[in-house]
């Protein structure tokens, strides 16, 4: 059978807005990265912080007889205003590193509603930008999906 692409995103959002996560983030959606400053597009979304952003990274393809595998990452960016410093007010808000955890609770071992496609398991986390106002960090997940053959 097989998935495209933004089927696979619409999963991913719809599993994260269920969850812990679709309680405070503002803003849970696909988003396409744009060459350039990173810092300057997450000010961009300053209004809907704490979010989750989701982006296809890669795909890869195997050849088995009589189908095609995919392998396919989705990197999820969180963000949220840079609680360090706070002291104990920054404890009762959701930064960052619960949005981790979250997300990571979230997806890991799902399908997503998806019948077709191996659980998601994450990849790798990195920092990808802390300001004095807002930090974001990436989450990248992976899964395969198979497609059969016609030729």
């Amino acid at each position: 059978m097989g998935y495209t692409i933004t089927e696979i995103e619409d999963a991913i959002i719809a599993t994260l807005k269920a969850s812990d996560m679709g309680a405070y983030c503002k803003k849970i959606d696909s988003y396409q990265i744009e060459a350039g400053d990173l810092e300057e597009q997450i000010r961009i979304f300053s209004l809907y912080l704490p979010c989750a952003l989701i982006v296809f990274s890669e795909g890869s393809f195997e050849h088995p007889p009589m189908r095609q595998e995919e392998t396919v990452r989705f990197q999820v960016l969180v963000c949220a205003q840079n609680l360090r410093g706070f002291g104990d007010p920054r404890r009762g808000s959701v930064g960052t590193y619960q949005m981790l955890d979250d997300l990571r609770t979230a997806l890991t071992g799902q399908r997503c509603g998806l019948v077709d496609i191996d659980m998601f398991t994450p990849v790798r986390v990195a920092a990808e930008i802390n300001t004095k106002f807002f930090s974001a960090y990436s989450m990248e997940f992976e899964t395969k999906v198979r497609f059969t053959k016609f030729w």
